[in-house]
């Protein structure tokens, strides 16, 4: 993994390179909903995502509406998404979030708020600055303990053609006692939502359930 900036705050410093040190990738349940004009939901899918397993068990549908999928509905959403490739989280976050301006927010004896900001050079066409993005790390552990995402408003994508309307992203994550193994890499609890408009589709997203794995390349070497 690439250094972070040696000019990132140094508490921060410590705890994105905590949270990086260990396996490299998340297994996830996701939720998503087609929304009617009216707010109803007119289709609404259950999947979990695990890239620990082979390319085409990565995605399994386990319900649709509610109930359990069919055979065909099953087939239908496991072979699309499995077929697609495999995404590679090569680049470190820092190429993405501004580590080295995070601005602390908010501070007390236990723990620091720093306000960290999208790169716009890392998503391009979008509007990086309606984005809020804070993380609360431990004084104690080093440790990142807190993760909150939302915007400040609506914010167009994607040439405009798509609008995220909403976004509601927030992650704890409990460290272990000083000196326990798995310290420097807990799971977290919480959960991350956006909500979008595309082509005219009202859709919601939806993320519980994460935990971190090994990606499943990287585990056959």
């Amino acid at each position: 993994m690439p250094a972070l900036r040696a000019d990132t705050p140094p508490l921060l410093h410590d705890a994105v390179g905590n949270w990086l040190a260990g396996k490299e990738d998340w297994a996830l349940t996701q939720r998503t909903r087609v929304l009617a004009d009216d707010g109803s939901v007119k289709e609404e899918r259950l999947e979990r995502y695990d890239p620990s397993l082979p390319d085409n068990q990565r995605w399994h549908l386990l319900e649709v509406d509610g109930k359990p999928p069919t055979e065909a509905q099953r087939k239908a959403i496991e072979v699309r998404k499995n077929q697609r490739p495999r995404k590679h989280a090569n680049k470190p976050p820092e190429d993405f979030l501004d580590f080295t301006h995070a601005v602390p927010l908010h501070e007390t004896p236990q723990a620091v708020t720093y306000a960290v900001t999208v790169r716009p050079e890392a998503a391009r066409l979008v509007q990086t600055e309606k984005l809020i993005i804070l993380v609360t790390v431990g004084r104690e552990s080093h440790s990142i303990e807190r993760i909150t995402a939302s915007l400040s408003e609506p914010m167009r994508v994607a040439l405009g053609l798509a609008k995220i309307t909403d976004v509601d992203l927030d992650m704890h994550f409990e460290p272990e006692p000083a000196g326990h193994p798995g310290a420097a890499e807990p799971d977290p609890s919480g959960t991350a939502r956006i909500s979008l408009s595309k082509f005219g589709d009202r859709m919601e997203y939806e993320w519980t359930a994460f935990k971190r794995v090994t990606p499943y390349a990287a585990a056959k070497r």
